[in-house]
């Protein structure tokens, strides 16, 4: 019995000239995803202030704001995310979303499941990166609990 290999074109590239390895392109896209965590927590502060200002309890006016505007910054938050790995604060933004895209199906607007919603973002960027993983999971169920409870499912 005679086992034949077949060439592996990525092995070749790899070991081949200007070729690198796992370990060292991992270890330059962490020094790259460090260069930008700067960046990326600007960007999750700025649209947090943001949709605090806009669609917090502060602005007597957000009833008459579409929720659209919340989709946006927290889809923006969500993108920048990798700035605060660990913190479950990216998830939290697409609770924000999946609310807001069940209100749009259900036709309804709960302001204090909006309101729970945005605290909790605002726990998490302070404080996410220091919970444990059990305890952000449990936040994370509850945000869920509270959309299914207040605007129903989408």
């Amino acid at each position: 019995m005679r086992f034949i290999r077949a060439p592996n074109k990525l092995a070749e590239l790899a070991r081949g000239k200007g070729g690198l390895s796992a370990g060292e392109a991992v270890k330059r896209a962490n020094v790259a995803l460090e260069s930008l965590k700067d960046a990326s927590i600007a960007i999750i502060d700025e649209n947090l202030a943001l949709i605090d200002q806009a669609y917090g309890p502060g602005n007597p006016d957000r009833v008459n704001l579409s929720l659209d505007g919340l989709y946006a910054h927290a889809s923006r938050i969500i993108d920048a995310g990798g700035g605060l790995p660990g913190s479950g604060l990216e998830e939290c933004a697409r609770k924000v979303c999946e609310l807001v895209d069940r209100s749009r199906v259900n036709h309804t607007r709960d302001w204090d499941a909006v309101d729970v919603h945005i605290a909790t973002l605002k726990v998490l960027r302070a404080q996410g990166q220091s919970l444990t993983a059990a305890q952000r999971k449990s936040v994370l169920k509850g945000l869920s609990d509270v959309t299914t409870k207040r605007v129903g499912e989408g």
